[in-house]
C-alpha cells in the first residue's frame, strides 16, 4: 500500500505456524514471509514482513514487526506489535499493543486481532487499533495458496485498511482508506525456504483517495515484486 510498511517476528501473513505435537510444550516458530523489493514507475521500495511466536497449540506470545520504504540504508516506516494469542480451533484471538517507530515515533496503539485458516490453503487476519489520541483504525488480509506442482504455487493476496474517523493532517478520511491486491509465484527451494516473483497493485480508496487527488498525491501504483521467505 501507499507508504509501504511491514515485517518481523510473530504469526503473520501466511507464514506457516509449526504447532508442537505436545499441546503443553512451548516452542519457537515463525519466520519472514516477505523479504522483497518492488519496482514501479514511482521508484523502488524494500519491504519486510515476518513474525515469530513462542507458545504451544493453545497459548502464544507473539512479536510482529513490519518495515519498508525506498531503497536506502534505513526504513521509512517501522512498527512492532506484541500480542498474547489464544487459539480455539482454526482461529487465534489476539490482544496486545502496536508501537510505531517511524514515521510517528510517539504513536502507541492498543490492538485486538483475529487470525484464522479455512482448510489448508486459505488464511486470513484482521486487526483493530486504538491510538493513544483516540483514533480507531484497522486492516485485514486474505491469502490463498494454489499448488501448481509439489514445489511451485501461486499466492494471491487481498488487503485493505480503514479508519473510523477522518484525519486530514495525515491525509486519511473515514471509511476504507487503501487497498492492495498482489499475486506471487513462489518456488520452495527447501521445506523452509522459498523464492518468488509477482506483481502488486496499491490504491487509495474512497474519501482518502479524494483527499490525495486534491493534494496532487499519487493515487495508485502497480509494481513488479521479487523476493524470498523462510520459516524456522
Amino acid at each position: 500500500m501507499t507508504g509501504v510498511a511491514m515485517a518481523v517476528l510473530c504469526h503473520a501473513f501466511g507464514v506457516p505456524r509449526a504447532a508442537p505435537q505436545d499441546e503443553g510444550a512451548w516452542a519457537l516458530s515463525g519466520g519472514f514471509d516477505l523479504i522483497e523489493t518492488r519496482s514501479g514507475s514511482d521508484g523502488d521500495v524494500f519491504l519486510l514482513d515476518g513474525s515469530f511466536s513462542y507458545g504451544n497449540a493453545t497459548d502464544q506470545i507473539m512479536l510482529m514487526t513490519q518495515g519498508g520504504g525506498a531503497l536506502q540504508p534505513q526504513f521509512d516506516e517501522v512498527q512492532m506489535r506484541l500480542f498474547y494469542g489464544h487459539t480455539v480451533g482454526n482461529t487465534t484471538w489476539l490482544v496486545g499493543v502496536r508501537k510505531d517507530f517511524k514515521p510517528h515515533p510517539r504513536d502507541l496503539h492498543a490492538t485486538v486481532g483475529v487470525q484464522g485458516t479455512v482448510g489448508t490453503r486459505l488464511s486470513w487476519e484482521t486487526y483493530v487499533f486504538l491510538s493513544d489520541d483516540g483514533q480507531v483504525t484497522g486492516e485485514g488480509q486474505v491469502i490463498y495458496q494454489l499448488p501448481i506442482t509439489g514445489r511451485l504455487y501461486l499466492e494471491p493476496r487481498v488487503a485493505a485498511a480503514w479508519s473510523a474517523t477522518s484525519d486530514r493532517g495525515q491525509g486519511v478520511a473515514s471509511g476504507l482508506s487503501e487497498g492492495e491486491g498482489a499475486l506471487r509465484l513462489r518456488y520452495r527451494l527447501t521445506p523452509k525456504i522459498n523464492i518468488y516473483a509477482g506483481v502488486a497493485h496499491e490504491r487509495l480508496l474512497s474519501g482518502t483517495r479524494r483527499l490525495a487527488r486534491a493534494s496532487g498525491d499519487t493515487l495508485q501504483s502497480t509494481m513488479a515484486v521479487i523476493g524470498f521467505g523462510f520459516s524456522l
